[in-house]
């Protein structure tokens, strides 16, 4: 199915992407994440997602033509990227939120694709559509439009779907912008419903969403540089600097941090100790949904029980492989298996 709106030839279906990744040669000392298989071991909730359209030019100058040789579709928004990247490590996975129109059942179809299982909520309105614009840099334009009109009862029918779906061991990731519709205590609200029954909870967000949601103890959080500062009240300028603010996030309550950095990688924090991981320089061709794979990828690693530290290094190859490719979700397991071999890690930082 596609869309009027938008040009056709765009996803490739994700039954062609590996279902899981090889296991590494032992001698080389590291682990990754094999796959699974069976009902979904984690629900991810995206409450504003779109088709985002993607379009690749050399160079963006305004006020010009550009010609665009293959514009290409995408399912879109943070937690449907976190699932499409599960589904590339073997992991089961559900996806709820709010689709509606032909876009929405594109995004259906796309996700049906590749295994995830569909628990979204229907709305009478057509999902918003969102351009990317990315040159050879690797550099980034977006133009995301407006969530589309919800109604009234929407808030609490994705909250009960949230609760009819996961269970006791179940991780719910709840990740994303909140529309302008809901409340920014929402996250904190569903994080803390899930924790008092045992499930365990991802938060992705930003803004008020995130400081609120915070409050809530998620089980895991996973801020980039802008959102450690919203939440540190100060600048970080340095992985010095992010792994102090990490650390007190965990203190305050928060299970497990993990900050990506960028080209600078990642630090992370949790009860099991404290890690810095710089990461190679790769060619950067889109860095769409990168921090969304790291995600995906600790959990893939927690779910096949991997240490802390070997979860975050296979999370820290995973969101740099993803750069090195178009769209999001979909590294290779090749590129994160050679990374792996390539980053620097410092544990147990006092």
């Amino acid at each position: 199915m596609t869309h009027p709106d938008v040009p056709t030839g765009g996803v490739t279906p994700a039954a062609r992407v590996n279902a899981g990744p090889a296991q590494a040669p032992a001698e080389r000392g590291h682990e990754t994440p094999g796959e699974t298989s069976g009902p979904p071991r984690v629900v991810t909730v995206t409450v504003n997602p779109a088709v985002d359209l993607f379009l690749e030019v050399h160079r963006l100058t305004p006020g010009t033509l550009h010609r665009v040789p293959t514009p290409r579709l995408d399912a879109g928004g943070k937690g449907i990227n976190v699932a499409k990247a599960l589904r590339a490590f073997g992991v089961p996975v559900a996806a709820t939120g709010f689709l509606g129109g032909s876009r929405g059942a594109w995004i259906r179809e796309v996700l049906a694709g590749i295994g995830v299982i569909d628990e979204f909520v229907s709305i009478p309105s057509e999902t918003r559509l969102n351009v990317k614009v990315v040159d050879s840099a690797g550099q980034l334009t977006e133009l995301n439009t407006p969530a589309p009109p919800l109604p009234e009862a929407a808030r609490q029918a994705l909250a009960d779907r949230i609760h009819q779906i996961s269970f006791p061991g179940t991780w719910v990731a709840f990740c994303g912008n909140l529309p302008a519709a809901f409340p920014a205590g929402w996250y904190r609200e569903q994080v803390a419903r899930a924790r008092r029954r045992g499930v365990r909870t991802v938060l992705d967000a930003s803004g008020e969403a995130l400081r609120e949601g915070v409050a809530a103890g998620p089980d895991l959080v996973k801020p980039n540089r802008d959102e450690l500062e919203q939440l540190a009240g100060h600048p970080v300028r340095s992985r010095e600097d992010a792994l102090a603010a990490a650390r007190r996030l965990h203190e305050a309550g928060v299970g497990t941090v993990i900050a990506s950095l960028g080209g600078d990688g990642l630090v992370a924090v949790s009860a099991a100790g404290a890690v810095q991981i710089r990461v190679p320089r790769v060619p950067v061709v889109s860095a769409v949904g990168a921090g969304d794979t790291v995600v995906a990828a600790y959990l893939a690693a927690q779910l096949r029980g991997l240490r802390f530290v070997e979860a975050v290094r296979f999370a820290a190859a995973a969101g740099t492989a993803a750069v090195m490719q178009s769209g999001s979700g979909r590294p290779k397991m090749a590129d994160i298996e050679a990374l792996m071999d390539k980053l620097e890690i410092q544990e147990g930082i006092a």
